[in-house]
């Protein structure tokens, strides 16, 4: 597996584990501490609780992916994006800034505004996507989805998620992610444990892996855990995950997930 350079930070490897810390701009998102929608709240928020509690990238969602709600489109994205954009000139600190979208018109126009990274939830179902990162040397985390701008991470084997990500190639600084959740009716816990337990076969593309998996039902339901509870089963999973070969962890929960993934990496 290569270790790749996202705008001065190594990931890979070659490096420690990096902590990806999460901040959603959208009023529909499910985890309240980390929603904000006033951009100087959330600048306060990414200064003291994800940069303070040692994140070494803040990954920005103008969405809910919840499928419960309707998709926006490119344009209502590009209208989000300005709170982003506002967001990053207020914060004052040294880490990489990734956007989350499925649009290469918002990946394009977030990279030329100062972002340094894209978080594709929909696995470059938009093919454009890859072009516009690559033409920018900038990563990109590809979240195995079906080839549907609608349908992210909606897919119901490991089989389908090697699918995913082998469809429209890697750029350069892919950064592969398997897509734990519950993004569909047929996409179960039992699929998403079954993906776990397989996890090393995700470093066979030679490109670093991102797990997300803080609160995630699958290991909620093991522990019999509400997600206020969860934060000792996240901990015990990102540990296994370190261990097989995850470089990226994204999380609400940075201080404690960062602590969890530098004892797995120190002791593997």
């Amino acid at each position: 597996m290569q270790t790749i350079d996202v705008d001065g930070l190594r990931v890979g490897p070659d490096a420690p584990p990096r902590i990806m810390g999460v901040l959603n701009l959208s009023a529909e998102s499910p985890y309240d501490p980390s929603v904000y929608t006033d951009a100087a709240a959330a600048a306060t928020y990414v200064e003291e609780e994800l940069i303070g509690e040692g994140a070494d990238i803040v990954d920005v969602g103008l969405e809910s992916a919840n499928k419960r709600f309707e998709v926006l489109d490119a344009d209502a994205e590009l209208d989000q994006l300005a709170v982003a954009l506002e967001l990053i000139d207020r914060v004052d600190a040294d880490v990489v800034w990734s956007i989350e979208t499925r649009y290469h018109e918002v990946a394009e126009a977030a990279l030329d505004g100062g972002f340094s990274m894209v978080n594709d939830i929909c696995g470059f179902a938009d093919p454009q996507m890859p072009l516009v990162c690559a033409e920018r040397d900038a990563a990109v985390s590809k979240m195995a989805s079906p080839p549907d701008l609608e349908r992210p991470g909606a897919l119901e084997s490991v089989e389908a998620l090697h699918a995913a990500i082998e469809r429209e190639g890697l750029t350069p600084k892919t950064i592969v992610d398997p897509a734990f959740g519950g993004w569909s009716t047929g996409k179960t816990t039992a699929v998403d444990r079954e993906t776990f337990r397989r996890l090393e076969e995700f470093t066979s593309y030679d490109r670093p892996l991102l797990v997300s998996i803080n609160r995630k039902n699958f290991l909620r339901e093991i522990a019999d855990r509400s997600t206020e509870e969860a934060l000792s089963v996240s901990l015990a999973a990102t540990a296994l995950a370190v261990e097989r070969g995850a470089n990226v962890l994204r999380t609400h929960d940075v201080a404690e997930t960062r602590d969890a993934a530098l004892v797995a990496a120190s002791l593997t």
